[in-house]
């Protein structure tokens, strides 16, 4: 008799949780990636000049729990550092003044830790955007104040890639709920770099179990009947699956639709640009969050520091040479700050990279959503997937999820009228 094994495809976040999932017990599986290495967006960048670096900032909180436990499940707990225990470094690029700004609600309760601006109607705006009852857009609750700029904003476009002008409120509201819980707010970094603290500890798992990751492998074509999937024409090969195998779809919506063009999937993007300036940085990482600036986050390594531009639609498209400069001009004077050597005639060694479709654009508005299972033995996984942010930890929980409807799915049909979006909020 043949074991029964799940096909992934896609190794990213979702591709691994999922993989993680079905091995848990056991279970038989074979995961699929298009590109040289795991990892999709979260992985660390190796250039042949020797410039390591990941491809962007990427954090996590401790409300994530499910991101945090799959870190347990591969051992790399303890590589995820806080950078910032007393507060995150905010710098005011119109005034120059830096500050720190608590993360959780509840160390508002020291004068120096409040959000610049923040007074008792602010409270009473951000009660209302936590507990959300309707959609619209984060600004619409908020409005032009003070505490827009000092603290809504940056939390809306780190949270969701999208301008509080258009962002869903509903969907930073899950955010927010996590965030409020007391020690869900402290803010997490990888010590090394995603690969080494994130990815290759779960391909290491997943080996361990006897499970291979196959690198290279674009899955160019879908094979199906009688509403399953039959096979998988991959890019040097064809595998055709037994009468009991799975396939889980762990792909961004654009390659959803490019196989199976009949499901209605999200068809708007919005882009994330990152500076990368190679320079001699700090031993520790730090994290440093900036206004009135283009960039609004930066992570500092030992040899190098990753600048974020997220919603970056205006500048995207923008000659990379200038935006680089013109970012180096508003930080520089924030990394002296932290004791940096930044000069403002010396601009390092510098990378861009640019991610145009780097997240769904998540507006206040009903997204196209497809079945979680829309062929018997098919399963979609991925952190665009329901009505949670586009996060790591939502690409963990749509992994894990797609793994679970397909091991407690009975018979041949696809039970497209009880699949619906993930809406638990365990996700920030």
């Amino acid at each position: 008799m043949t074991a029964r094994r799940t096909h992934i495809v896609g190794a990213g976040i979702a591709g691994l949780s999922a993989a993680l999932a079905v091995t848990t017990d056991g279970g038989e599986a074979a995961l699929y990636e298009a590109a040289p290495h795991p990892g999709g967006r979260c992985r660390t960048l190796h250039p042949a000049d020797g410039f390591t670096h990941d491809n962007g900032t990427h954090v996590l909180f401790t409300a994530n729990g499910r991101a945090l436990d799959l870190l347990k499940t591969v051992g790399a707990r303890e590589r995820w550092i806080e950078p910032e225990p007393k507060g995150l470094p905010l710098y005011d690029g119109r005034t120059g003044e830096m500050r720190c700004v608590g993360l959780s609600p509840w160390s508002w309760l020291m004068p120096s830790r409040r959000p610049q601006g923040l007074t008792l109607p602010d409270l009473m705006r951000i009660v209302r955007l936590v507990f959300a009852a309707k959609e619209c857009p984060v600004a619409s609750i908020i409005g032009k104040r003070p505490i827009m700029d000092s603290l809504i904003e940056p939390l809306t476009v780190a949270v969701l890639n999208t301008p509080p002008e258009q962002a869903s409120a509903q969907r930073l509201a899950c955010a927010l709920r996590q965030l409020i819980r007391p020690g869900a707010g402290r803010l997490l970094v990888a010590r090394n770099g995603l690969s080494q603290d994130l990815i290759e500890p779960a391909v290491a798992a997943l080996q361990a179990r006897g499970m291979p990751v196959l690198n290279g492998q674009r899955l160019r074509t879908l094979l199906t009947a009688n509403g399953r999937v039959i096979g998988l024409a991959l890019s040097d090969r064809t595998v055709m699956l037994g009468p009991d195998d799975r396939v889980i779809l762990a792909l961004p919506p654009y390659e959803i639709e490019r196989l199976l063009p009949a499901l209605p999937v999200p068809t708007q993007f919005e882009p994330i640009l990152n500076v990368h300036y190679r320079m001699k940085g700090l031993d520790r990482p730090r994290f440093i969050g900036f206004t009135g600036t283009l960039a609004q986050w930066a992570l500092i390594r030992e040899n190098h520091v990753s600048v974020t531009v997220s919603a970056a639609d205006a500048v995207v498209d923008q000659n990379a040479t200038d935006v680089a400069a013109r970012i180096w001009r508003e930080i520089m004077p924030a990394l002296r700050f932290l004791g940096l050597d930044a000069q403002p005639d010396r601009q390092p060694e510098t990378r861009v990279v640019k991610e145009k479709r780097a997240t769904i654009r998540q507006a206040a508005e009903t997204l196209p959503q497809p079945p979680l299972r829309p062929l018997a033995n098919l399963a979609l996984a991925g952190d665009w997937i329901g009505s949670l942010p586009a996060t790591i930890e939502s690409a963990v929980m749509a992994g894990e999820h797609a793994a679970s409807i397909l091991h407690h799915a009975r018979g041949t049909r696809a039970t497209l009228a009880k699949d619906r979006g993930l809406k638990t909020e365990d996700a920030a």
